[in-house]
């Protein structure tokens, strides 16, 4: 799902964010769209509606992981659109296997996995380059591999090696850049820039082709600095600022909900990320973003014990909760309902 196509279809009002932080949920219009979530309890990938609080009926959609040691722990889940495989979700699981946590395309009208691969350490995150077809994974584990990778973990792409083609299953085959304890990838397509959070740290990569527009590599281009483990990125759907979270608690100046922007300066040839504005003064908060009519929702742990919730917020409503779930973060599937 491409947010300039959303953004350009989409008119919303009251938007705007306060630009200190605050701790009240701000209203938004009540308005149907599609929700994903990983479920750590039953292992799936899970679809509901936004309008209704009660979640503990049948999933509208979902798809369940193998019960196998590498699948073990899904971590990240996002609808994207491709020419070959039409609807898919690209996903990933931390694992508990030595190997490692696994990635994956796994088509939405079928529920087939047209693609799969291990990925050494425990993907936390997981992206599709759109144009490219390379599948982009972050991990906040050091690699148990021999290759040169920064402490504590990193990016790596699995690029297909023709147009249209589906990428390497082999960890091997991928091209690889450090990022100690990387968290989340997110392809801002609107800039045609890779984005990429982890320890102290927001960075945009621009990608390095060859003349057929194979990607053989990944070139940083514009860094954020902050402190603590920055957790999740993702777009606002009703404004084209970038939505992260920084994790900790009151022990961490930098904990909670922030955006920035990222923008070229065409006569300096230059990258920068925007000033960022604290949203919320929130702890633990697992994932966040804005929906297009601006409802914000959020999967936040009750403490840093756990990792998960039962419940995923809403602004302007009551939490939508599915008894016994274990929610670890939740995405926007789609525009309409269908």
């Amino acid at each position: 799902m491409k947010r300039r196509s959303l953004l350009r279809a989409v008119v919303t009002t009251g938007v705007a964010a306060a630009a200190g932080a605050a701790d009240v949920r701000s209203a938004a219009a009540a308005t149907d769209y599609l929700i994903v979530v990983v479920e750590q309890a039953a292992n799936q990938i899970q679809r509901f509606s936004n309008s209704t609080t009660d979640w503990n009926t049948s999933p509208e959609w979902h798809w369940s992981a193998p019960s196998t040691d590498s699948w073990k722990y899904l971590a990240d889940a996002k609808r994207r659109l491709t020419a070959n495989w039409d609807d898919v979700l690209v996903c990933c699981a931390n694992g508990t296997a030595s190997t490692g946590g696994r990635a994956a395309m796994v088509r939405e009208s079928d529920q087939a996995v047209v693609w799969t691969a291990v990925v050494p350490g425990n993907p936390h995150s997981v992206e599709r380059i759109d144009g490219h077809g390379a599948i982009v994974t972050a991990s906040a584990k050091q690699r148990a591999t021999g290759d040169s990778y920064e402490n504590g973990g990193g990016i790596n792409l699995f690029v297909p090696s023709t147009h249209g083609g589906l990428p390497p299953t082999s960890f091997a085959d991928s091209i690889s850049t450090g990022f100690p304890g990387a968290h989340g990838v997110l392809w801002d397509d609107s800039n045609e820039c890779l984005l990429a959070i982890g320890d102290n740290e927001l960075r945009a990569y621009r990608l390095v082709t060859i003349s057929s527009g194979i990607i053989t590599g990944l070139s940083k281009v514009a860094t954020l600095a902050f402190s603590g483990t920055g957790h999740d990125l993702q777009p606002d759907y009703a404004s084209p600022d970038i939505l992260y979270t920084v994790g900790g608690d009151a022990g961490n100046p930098d904990h909670g909900i922030w955006k920035t922007r990222l923008t070229f300066n065409s006569a300096a040839a230059t990258w920068t990320f925007a000033s960022p504005a604290r949203l919320y003064d929130w702890y633990f908060t697992k994932s966040f973003s804005r929906l297009p009519d601006g409802t914000e929702f959020w999967v936040d742990a009750p403490s840093a014990a756990t990792w998960w919730n039962d419940t995923v917020g809403f602004s302007g409503r009551s939490d939508s909760v599915r008894t016994g779930a274990k929610f670890y973060k939740a995405r926007f599937w789609s525009h309409v309902l269908s």
